[in-house]
């Protein structure tokens, strides 16, 4: 087959003389001229997979003559890396006579090796004769850089996901651990409380060992609760307060049935672990003082628990008895005692807002961000 390109006229077959090659048909000039100026670099392989032609294109692109490119002469501009790589792919192309697609360094005419997109497609006569492959080349160089580029960063962005993903959870363990060892702490410090208090005759020494046994148990529940959570920095207060409540009546030894305790909780509340102790020390103070007072001589009646939503970002807590109630607020008679002025401390600290009501028994309740 003779072919023209750069305005030479070559052979195929290992360069033939120029003065024998048969004149190109008008329909082969058409494709030539249509091929030079095509915008990508274009070639064509006979059945012996041998390229005998190349676009001026091409020829532009590598900078060699049509002599040094055709046969297997362009495989000389292939970078050593890729060399192996391509050629098996492209002999295995032409074995099966199937398209083919792939992406190789080809040196340039300035010496720089810029990354090819090769498309090779068989040829086959109307009569299903195979007549070779024809080819496209693009230089996608900068699409190349810019997708290594990409890959580089995501593999150095996994990397450092997956270093601070292991910081996170070593944190978490031992933000856990704390948790845990200060509950085992507390627990300490509850059960040599109770030892204290059994060595005590004193009927006001022996309460107040018995308060502070109660103030631990709440702090080292709330840290239990903390070291069983799944979001260490959030608290479920909802999901907790109906088991904190039961362990205050429980702590208070009072009589099987002389209490009914309801707990009515909305749902998603959490609190921070430095605002849910306050909060737990409230709700035990609360529920304390109710259980020491409100029943005098074994009458029985009900303790109501509350936790609800309120508008912005804010929730109320309250206990409410339906005791024998306060005759006065305790500030108004000056006798306060500890566990109110922990209670008014408390919220204080939580910058709530405290109400007192005595209809129908007693009602505290305090309204605070749940939030800082």
């Amino acid at each position: 087959m003779t072919v023209q390109s750069n305005g030479v006229e070559a052979r195929a077959e290992a360069g033939g003389d120029e003065a024998g090659a048969p004149k190109p048909s008008e329909s082969e000039l058409r494709f030539r001229t249509m091929a030079d100026h095509a915008p990508v670099l274009l070639w064509m392989a006979g059945t012996d997979g041998r390229c005998e032609f190349f676009n001026q294109g091409w020829l532009e692109f590598t900078g060699r003559a049509i002599s040094d490119e055709i046969g297997s002469g362009w495989a000389e501009g292939i970078h050593a890396e890729d060399f192996q790589r391509c050629m098996s792919l492209y002999v295995q192309a032409f074995v099966e006579r199937k398209r083919f697609s792939m992406e190789y360094r080809l040196r340039r005419h300035d010496g720089e090796y810029r990354w090819v997109y090769d498309q090779g497609a068989p040829l086959f006569e109307a009569d299903g004769r195979f007549m070779g492959f024809i080819g496209s080349c693009v230089d996608v160089t900068e699409q190349r850089l810019s997708r290594d580029a990409l890959r580089q960063a995501t593999i150095e962005l996994e990397e450092r996901v997956r270093e601070r993903t292991a910081r996170a959870e070593e944190r978490e363990m031992l933000l856990r651990e704390v948790h845990h060892r200060v509950k085992n702490d507390l627990q300490l410090i509850s059960s040599m409380l109770n030892m204290q208090s059994r060595r005590l005759s004193d009927p006001d020494s022996i309460a107040g060992f018995e308060d502070c046994h109660g103030r631990v148990q709440t702090i080292a529940l709330i840290h239990e609760y903390m070291y069983q959570s799944e979001d260490l920095a959030q608290l479920s207060f909802s999901k907790n307060i109906r088991s904190l409540a039961a362990s205050v009546l429980r702590v208070a030894g009072m009589p099987a049935g002389q209490v009914e305790l309801e707990v009515e909780v909305a749902d998603g509340i959490t609190l921070p672990v430095d605002r849910a102790i306050p909060c737990g020390l409230i709700l035990n103070e609360l529920m304390s003082n109710a259980l020491k007072h409100a029943f005098p001589d074994g009458k029985r009646g009900k303790l109501r628990v509350v936790l609800e939503q309120r508008p912005e970002g804010r929730a109320l807590l309250s206990v409410t008895d339906d005791g024998i109630g306060l005759p006065e607020e305790p500030e108004k008679t000056g006798r306060t005692s500890l566990g109110w002025r922990l209670v008014r401390a408390f919220a204080e600290q939580l910058n709530a807002e405290l109400s007192v009501s005595r209809e129908g028994g007693t009602s505290v309740g305090i309204v605070f961000a749940l939030v800082e």
